[in-house]
């Protein structure tokens, strides 16, 4: 993949360092390469940030089909007149596939189901709302129901449990002093909990979203913003992202688009072992995802909260909300007695006497 012979030389110092077990410093680097690659090693240093190492493999990745294809063109070009077009074609086909298989690397992983060690999906919050690790969930709601004292009580619960052991939450639609009242009454008034790390582990932001997906010449591209994001969340294992669209910015029911969105999360959750929930919109009048059906697609749970209604479909005032499991690839209702369920979720207003009064009760 490397064409300059800098660049080749550089990488296979580190080759070397890496498989000695040394540690790859840019000192020893810079002392085996000599004078010849000083000056492209120092650029290499200070234009090809650590947090954008996907995307700079990503391009290297490109740039050597580029130039096996080209090589090949080249290659054909020469006897052009010795064959007949289909014997050219034919060459063609299988020059390229033996060179993007042995010069370029592997595109995805094969392995023996006989090496691969057995493992049962894990969850976190099983008693309360399971949730699946290492992928990626959605809760869906109309506005006004309570998604973000949902999750709040979520991130608590699995801190409190030792389901997980750093949350953060970007709650984008919230000022962090309204996140952090709503934070004290769930932890200590509505579940009672005082112990004092479930503070030290969650983390949240109100800060303007990122677009991880955008729209340029009719054209959709990830943004390295990504990249950068995804090294400041390393330290997290469950990340809550409200709500989905403030992260995405292209056509909401575009379906590539959208599995493209979606699959970066999913990779990501999958390699590096995170729990990531989205916060998604629902349809007018209803509680199902709204946009593209593949972001529900990529999905592995999905859950849809609503207001409590009567038989004739009127709003119940409650603390409660009605959570409903549509969506359950993992066996997350093996946790629940039923698929639709209830959830204490805030404060229960309680009218006594001529007094109003706030009473907090446990699930």
């Amino acid at each position: 993949m490397f064409h300059l012979p800098c660049n080749r030389k550089i990488f296979e110092i580190i080759l070397d360092l890496d498989i000695n077990g040394k540690n790859i410093d840019e000192h020893i680097i810079s002392e085996k390469l000599g004078n010849e690659c000083e000056d492209a090693f120092l650029n290499i240093l200070s234009s090809t940030p650590m947090a954008n190492i996907e995307a700079y493999l990503e391009v290297l990745l490109d740039y050597g089909i580029k130039r096996e294809l080209q090589n090949l063109v080249l290659t054909i070009g020469n006897d052009i007149e010795m064959y007949s077009g289909q014997e050219l074609y034919a060459k063609l086909q299988t020059l390229s596939q033996n060179s993007l298989i042995n010069e370029t690397g592997t595109i995805f992983q094969i392995e023996n189901i006989q090496n691969i060690e057995s493992k049962d999906v894990e969850f976190i919050c099983k008693d309360w709302l399971p949730i699946p690790k290492r992928t990626v969930s959605i809760i869906a709601s109309p506005g006004g129901v309570g998604k973000s004292w949902m999750i709040l009580q979520l991130a608590i619960r699995a801190v409190k449990n030792k389901d997980v052991n750093k949350a953060f939450l970007w709650l984008s639609e919230d000022p962090k002093e309204i996140t952090k009242n709503r934070f004290n009454k769930i932890k200590n008034d509505l579940l009672k909990f005082n112990d004092t790390y479930i503070n030290d582990n969650i983390d949240i932001s109100d800060s303007p979203t990122i677009q991880i997906i955008y729209e340029e010449q009719r054209k959709s591209k990830v943004s390295p913003l990504f990249y950068q994001f995804k090294a400041m969340l390393d330290k997290y294992d469950l990340i809550i992202l409200d709500p989905l669209i403030a992260f995405y910015g292209a056509d909401e029911n575009n379906n590539a688009d959208a599995r493209q969105f979606m699959q970066l999360f999913t990779h990501w959750a999958n390699k590096e072992n995170k729990t990531i929930i989205f916060i998604h919109h629902s349809t007018k009048n209803t509680t199902q995802s709204r946009g593209a059906s593949a972001f529900v697609d990529a999905v592995r749970i999905v859950y849809e909260v609503d207001k409590l209604k009567n038989k004739d479909g009127e709003t119940i005032e409650s603390s409660q909300r009605e959570v409903k499991l549509t969506k359950d690839n993992y066996g997350a209702s093996k946790y629940l007695d039923k698929l639709v369920f209830k959830r204490d979720l805030f404060p229960k207003k309680i009218e006594k006497q001529t007094q109003i009064h706030y009473e907090y009760k446990d699930f």
